[in-house]
């Protein structure tokens, strides 16, 4: 994928290079050349992200400006990467995926110490047992704690460390959530497709994806790493 993507970048320089050096108006020629400062520009970006997450997942040291370009450069280059993908006949879940566990590594990279309180756990009400006649997408402690799905363990993770717990039947509801709790951090429980959405819509606070388990297929009685999800609120609480 890099080398195909820098070739196509070398092959285009190349072309506009031997464009710009044809007797043509002046103004053609700084535009020409102004495309070729932004294709340097952009395959130089692509370079130092590359070198980066590399250096995130083999769990090395990167400065914190190099930290800042990934955080902007990963988000750009989402719809190359997933263009790529279908060139090459790689499901969407796996760039998907992928786009998640660098995310997260940038979180992981860096240190927290926040208070329970201003951390919250967001999850789809398809966690919830289907048959289960208890509303807990207002107020998760309807809950009745019967065991038959994960609801009730996050709910001991709730009072275990004292952090907020919100059940959403969608982007919109978790979006205005977020603005009414305004929470430090975010661990986020969904499907990649979910996770990949919502990350690029909050930007400003820092997310950890929990990609959650699908047995019975998407978005019915799914289920949740918990030891996952416990690693994440660890990660960001306070020591």
């Amino acid at each position: 994928m890099l080398f195909t993507t820098l070739g196509l970048i070398t092959v285009l320089m190349g072309i506009l290079i031997i464009i710009s050096l044809q007797d043509q108006l002046n103004v053609f020629r700084i535009v020409v050349l102004g495309l070729l400062l932004i294709l340097f520009v952009l395959g130089l970006l692509l370079l130092v992200t590359i070198l980066s997450i590399v250096m995130l997942w083999y769990n090395k040291k990167i400065p914190k400006f190099l930290m800042n370009i990934v955080s902007v450069s990963i988000p750009l280059f989402f719809p190359l990467l997933v263009m790529v993908g279908k060139g090459l006949k790689i499901e969407k879940n796996v760039v998907r995926r992928a786009y998640t566990l660098i995310s997260n590594k940038l979180i992981l990279a860096k240190k927290y110490s926040l208070k329970g309180e201003n951390i919250l756990i967001l999850t789809p009400h398809c966690i919830q047992k289907a048959f289960c006649p208890h509303k807990i997408t207002y107020d998760v402690e309807n809950c009745k704690r019967c065991g038959l799905c994960h609801i009730e363990n996050l709910l001991n993770l709730k009072d275990k460390y004292g952090i907020q717990f919100k059940v959403v039947t969608g982007g919109t509801l978790a979006r205005k959530l977020i603005l009414d709790i305004k929470p430090k951090a975010i661990i986020a429980i969904a499907c990649e497709r979910d996770l990949v959405s919502g990350l690029m819509d909050v930007k400003k606070i820092p997310v950890i994806a929990v990609i959650n388990h699908r047995p019975e297929g998407p978005c019915i009685n799914t289920q949740v790493d918990l030891q996952e999800v416990e690693k994440a609120i660890c990660h960001f609480l306070k020591e």
